[in-house]
């Protein structure tokens, strides 16, 4: 399994969001800059996690994208099924042989459980500690 660009790309945009939350709204040249991300790319994938509900928009001069939600509420696995479908490493055809579709469902739930326990506020807090090691070091 690989994640792709689209994944990491919403990912990077989702940690802006949650590195300025509470500032008011990011544009997303600022977002697309900080993150080195392409910006015509990143719109197309803020288009689809408002429509999942995980960012939310303002329009005019000081508008931008916010977090709909606190970070601590927003997890990796909604960040990927939001842009890519739920996560399915199991289906109908593997239950012909229990074995693999066993092994594979137990594999997948871990997968999903970890992903559902890792947050925005986690990898916020993460990136701000590794930021002060940067800024620390001569």
């Amino acid at each position: 399994m690989k994640f792709t660009v689209r994944i990491q790309y919403g990912l990077q945009a989702l940690l802006e969001l949650a590195l300025n939350h509470g500032s008011g709204p990011i544009q997303i040249k600022d977002i697309a800059d900080n993150q080195n991300v392409p910006i015509k790319f990143l719109e197309q994938i803020l288009v689809v996690l408002k429509r999942g509900g995980l960012v939310a928009s303002t329009r005019g001069r000081t508008g931008g994208y916010n977090l709909a939600r606190r970070p601590s509420e927003i997890s990796v696995k909604d960040l990927i099924e939001a842009l890519e479908g739920p996560i399915e490493l199991t289906n109908k055809k593997m239950k012909k042989s229990p074995v693999l579709f066993e092994a594979f469902d137990r594999i997948q739930g871990g997968i999903k459980s970890d992903l559902a326990k890792l947050t925005l506020a986690e990898l916020a807090l993460k990136e701000r500690a590794q930021e002060r090691v940067y800024n620390y070091s001569i």
